[in-house]
Order: C-alpha cells, then sequence, then structure tokens
C-alpha cells in the first residue's frame, strides 16, 4: 500500500484500515459462498446417519444355523448410538417378529468396531433354519437421525444334537386369534445348550459344545449354564460364543461339588442348587448359594443347618428329617421374592418353604400336611399354611410370583420318594396341573384360585414348569407324559383355550425340563 503525498498522514491512515475491513469482509463473504464438509450440493447440513456413509455389508457363518455375523462400513463410529435389527416373521407364521438392541455399551464392550477397517460386526441371531431370513437393521446416532436397510441372510437346515425340536408333533397350531401372550420360548434341556423355540414350533436358537442346560438361564445379555458334573458356570453369549468359570469357595465352608436343577434371578446375582461336601458326607440338593457370573458365591443357605437350628430350638429332634448323606429335601426351584425380601424353595419332597433373605428364619411351609414333616414334628407343623380352597403342593417344580404376588407352580402329584423308613410318603395324584395360590401370611392361609386341569388325564410326575407370559395366559411344560415318553408344551390363552400344543419324544426329562417364555420381541442388550 502507498501513502497518498498530497493526503494528511490521519486521512491515509483512515483510508488504510478501510480497506483491509473490505479486504477481510470479502474473504468472510468467499468463505461462505462455498460448501462445508458437512453440507450437501444444496448447501443442507448433512445429518450423521448420511456422513455415516454405511455400506458394503458382509456376512459370515455362526455357530449354529440361527446366527449369522453381519458387519457394514461406517465412518463415523463415535456418533453412533445403537443398532437394531428386527427378523422379519416367515410367511404363513403368527409369532411376533424377533426384535433386538445393541446399546453403544454393549458395542464398546464386545468390541464390535474395527477401527482400522472401519466395519462394524453384530451377532444376528434368531434367524430360522433353511430359509432365506429377510433382517430389518436400524442404526441410531447421537442426532437422533437414523439409516435403515434390509438385508438378505440364508441359512442351511439345522443339523446337530437339538434337531429333536425341528419337527415336532403340532397337535394344535398357533393361529393369530388365539393368542398366548409370548412369542419366544426358552427350553431348558437334557440334550444340549439352551434350545430357543418361537409359539409356531420353530427353532431360533441353540448353540453348540454344552451336552445339557438343566441347570440354566437367560439375562441380561447371555446364556449361564451350570454343569451337573463340575462346579463350574459357563456362560454362552448370544453368538454362540462359551467360556467357564469355576465357583468359588464356599462361606459356609462346604465343597460345593457341582450344579442341579435350575438358575434363577437373585437379589444381586443368580439363585444356584447345588450339591456340596461336608466333613466328606454328601450334602445332596440342600444347598443354595446366590453366585455372581465370575462365580463368586455371594451367600449361602444350608437348608440342613436352617432345619436343624429351627427344630432343636422349638424341642424337636431333626436327625430323621434332615439326613445327610441323603436326599431329604430335594430342592428343585428357588426364587427370590423382591417384594418382601425373601426365598420361596420348592422341596419336592416335602413342600414349599419361605424363609427371610437375610436371616434364613423360616416364615412359612405349604404343602401335604399327610406326609411325616406334619405329622411328626411339631415345630414344622406350627409353619404351615392351612389350605382353604383347592388342592395342596405335591412333588411340585418351578416356582414363580405373579405379578399380583400370587405362588404360582407346576403341580406334579407325586408322593415323597426318599422319606425315612416307617413313615407317610403322602398321597399320589392320577393327574398334574399348574396350580396358583393366593397366600395371606397373616392368617396364615393359603387359597388356589386357578389350575389347568386337561381333562384330567396329563400326568407327568416329575420335572415340568409352569410360568405366566402376560397376565392370564400361560405356558405349561408337562416333561414326562405317556410313561416318560412324551414332552409337551402348551400355550394357554386368557379364555383358558389352548393356544399352541406341541409334542416331542423324550427319555424321562431330556426333551423338555422346564420351559419358559423369554422376552425376545424387544430385547435390549446394554
Amino acid at each position: 500500500m502507498h501513502l497518498h503525498p498530497s493526503m494528511p498522514m490521519h486521512l491515509e491512515l483512515r483510508r488504510a484500515a478501510c480497506l483491509l475491513c473490505a479486504f477481510a469482509l470479502a474473504l468472510i463473504l468467499s468463505a461462505c459462498s462455498g460448501r462445508d464438509k458437512d453440507e450437501d450440493e444444496d448447501g443442507r447440513q448433512e445429518t450423521q446417519a448420511e456422513l455415516a456413509r454405511i455400506g458394503e455389508v458382509r456376512q459370515a457363518p455362526g455357530i449354529t444355523v440361527f446366527v449369522s455375523h453381519l458387519s457394514f462400513n461406517l465412518a463415523n463410529y463415535g456418533d453412533l448410538a445403537s443398532v437394531a435389527y428386527t427378523v422379519v416373521p416367515r410367511p404363513g407364521t403368527a409369532s411376533g417378529a424377533l426384535a433386538v438392541s445393541f446399546e453403544r455399551s454393549w458395542l464398546d464392550r464386545r468390541r464390535a468396531w474395527d477401527p482400522n477397517g472401519r466395519r462394524l460386526e453384530l451377532p444376528v441371531f434368531g434367524l430360522y433354519a433353511a430359509h432365506t431370513n429377510l433382517v430389518d437393521l436400524t442404526a441410531r446416532f447421537r442426532d437422533g437421525s437414523k439409516h435403515a436397510w434390509r438385508v438378505e441372510v440364508p441359512t442351511g437346515a439345522y443339523r446337530g444334537p437339538a434337531d429333536i425340536y425341528a419337527q415336532p408333533d403340532i397337535n394344535v397350531a398357533r393361529s393369530a386369534t388365539r393368542v398366548p401372550g409370548f412369542d419366544f420360548i426358552l427350553v431348558k434341556n437334557g440334550r444340549t445348550a439352551p434350545v430357543v423355540l418361537d409359539t409356531d414350533g420353530n427353532m431360533r436358537w441353540t448353540g453348540a459344545v454344552l451336552a445339557d442346560s438343566f441347570s440354566s438361564m437367560f439375562g441380561p445379555d447371555a446364556f449361564y449354564v451350570g454343569s451337573l458334573n463340575t462346579p463350574t458356570l459357563y456362560r454362552m453369549d448370544v453368538g454362540g460364543a462359551y467360556s467357564g468359570v469355576q465357583l468359588g469357595p464356599s462361606p459356609g465352608g462346604s465343597t460345593l461339588t457341582n450344579f442341579h436343577h435350575d438358575l434363577t434371578p437373585g437379589k444381586v446375582g443368580m439363585l444356584a442348587e447345588l450339591d456340596a461336601l461336608q466333613n466328606g458326607v454328601s450334602i445332596l440338593e440342600s444347598v443354595l448359594a446366590e453366585i455372581d457370573t465370575e462365580g463368586k458365591v455371594l451367600r449361602e443357605w444350608d437348608l440342613g443347618r436352617i432345619f436343624r437350628d429351627h427344630m432343636r430350638a422349638k424341642g424337636d429332634d431333626p436327625s430323621n428329617f434332615v439326613r445327610d448323606g441323603q436326599d431329604w429335601f430335594h430342592m428343585n426351584s428357588a426364587i427370590y421374592n423382591a417384594a418382601d425380601n425373601s426365598l420361596l424353595l420348592s422341596s419336592r419332597e416335602n413342600f414349599v418353604v419361605k424363609i427371610d433373605y437375610d436371616t434364613g428364619a423360616i416364615r412359612w411351609l405349604f404343602g401335604d400336611t399327610s406326609k411325616h414333616w406334619y405329622k411328626n414334628y411339631p415345630s414344622l407343623r406350627a409353619l404351615a399354611l392351612r389350605l382353604v380352597e383347592g388342592k395342596a403342593p405335591i412333588g411340585q417344580h418351578t416356582l414363580s410370583i405373579t405379578p399380583n404376588g400370587e405362588l404360582l407352580l407346576f403341580n406334579n402329584g407325586l408322593g415323597s420318594l426318599n422319606h425315612p423308613p416307617g413313615t407317610s410318603p403322602g398321597a399320589t395324584r392320577t393327574f398334574s396341573t399348574p396350580s396358583r395360590y393366593a397366600i395371606d401370611e397373616k392368617a396364615g392361609t393359603a387359597r388356589e384360585v386357578w389350575t389347568y386341569e386337561g381333562e384330567r388325564k396329563l400326568l407327568s410326575d416329575i420335572c415340568s414348569s409352569v410360568y405366566e407370559g402376560s397376565p392370564g395366559n400361560y405356558l405349561v411344560a408337562y416333561s414326562v407324559l405317556n410313561a416318560r415318553t412324551k414332552a409337551r408344551l402348551l400355550g394357554l390363552d386368557s379364555q383358558g383355550k389352548v393356544a399352541f400344543d406341541f409334542a416331542y419324544p423324550t427319555e424321562a426329562c431330556s426333551t423338555v425340563f422346564i420351559a419358559q417364555p423369554l422376552g425376545w420381541t424387544d430385547l435390549k442388550l446394554r
């Protein structure tokens, strides 16, 4: 810039400042006229979903045909909030769609994102076998935008140890007019890893490797299975990968030897029914523990010790009731009731018992009063609920608490098998039922308020289960019908009508040990 010789100095400086301002303004206007990297060609700001540039879906087979590993390009993983998918129901079926959402925390924990290849991989599970599955995916981003697309995932026929579930005898097919109140079923069994069916009878998931899943549960994002032979807890994720951990030491000083029967959600962990050794003596099916997913034993309840202490304190001799080395209790179900911080346990040989979670104190007993526990021990008789209507539990399995606080169980009807010589085994019935009870603890009474008698012809004397899927709708599993050669799954709608009825061959309880409704129509993995 040159100064004008005839212009005063202060005016020349002012002119220079104006020229500089004009130059700066021109630069700003020039910049504004260009397209920013987050704008499209029309100058519109692009969403995070658009910036993701999602594409190139690849597929890799999973551990079984019910799982496929899908991966896709993603340019901005940092903006991703979640990914969800839905498996479109197969034509001609009535079960709801299987739908899963993977939250960002789950993706991070699983290291689903490959920063080098800039790809995200998901296990898409719940596929139909021998079918071209239509899978709708949706990626959601932090700005609220989403990208939705559909892929086809072809699968082959299932071949494996669970193939018995692929060909049920359909006595009553699922229809759109009779709704069972749930769409997916978890089958705990003695053949293989847990099996998931839909209410049309289609297999939708199983794992590999494990030879049984009697003692198992799902939650919150994986299957957990306890070994029947060792103190090993297996974790099997939804993609089928599995690992095992050994149980930690027993707080009570026992040597825990193996799992049996069932796993259920506890107060802070999982309730595990265990066998143990104490001073070289077998403690059979009378130890309950709460464990975490790493196998740590958080709490323990020794029912032999609990009953001995109570009976002695009340003046009874427990030596012919609590019999170490024998299956005197036979715990086959245990649940936590958050409503009053209690545990409910099924002693197949005796009764249903309620104990305090913190102290282990016995609150009440409920069962067949013709058995020796009631006849021979005043300390136990004083704790018995009085049945005011219906039939008492006999040889019962699978306890649960309904939303209105009632007790639901499968009422097998088989008397005691390991009672002391010379004592009463109690009654044995000719048919089995699911039974639901309203219990008034203050009055010390129990009333059977619902049952399904099935024309009084269905005798499933061991194993078996019943669960409420949604209010008034039930899943009933008869594990051992027809002289223990046939298992059946029934869905009952809110009118008590059979919504579906599937049958399978079995050897004892191997095919259907326990069957529970499974919430895979809206599964959120966090």
